[in-house]
């Protein structure tokens, strides 16, 4: 049986200035549909950190997963984030 590893997809959506239980939610459902087409996926709202924890210590734990990554998916609202469009430009460089 030919055992394929699996791609790992860095999921990557506007937080900052939204509800963040809806965020969570919201990244949860994402995640929950990309693991189902068998998908190993990094929630940056699972990175082990605080939530409260400073804007600069989250981009730096999350900027190590990604590029652990082979892809990112930008969820919606993505292009109006300074945030998601820093995780875009870093992945593709």
């Amino acid at each position: 049986m030919n055992k394929e590893k699996k791609k790992r997809i860095y999921l990557s959506g506007a937080i900052s200035g939204y509800d963040l239980n809806g965020r969570r939610e919201a990244f949860a459902r994402k995640k929950a549909e990309l693991e189902g087409f068998g998908y190993e996926v990094f929630n940056p709202l699972e990175n082990g950190l605080p939530a409260d924890a400073a804007t600069s210590a989250h981009m730096r734990r999350d900027f190590e997963e990604l590029l652990r990554c082979d892809a990112i998916y930008m969820m919606s609202r993505c292009f109006a984030s300074a945030g998601c469009m820093t995780e875009f430009h870093r992945h593709r460089s």
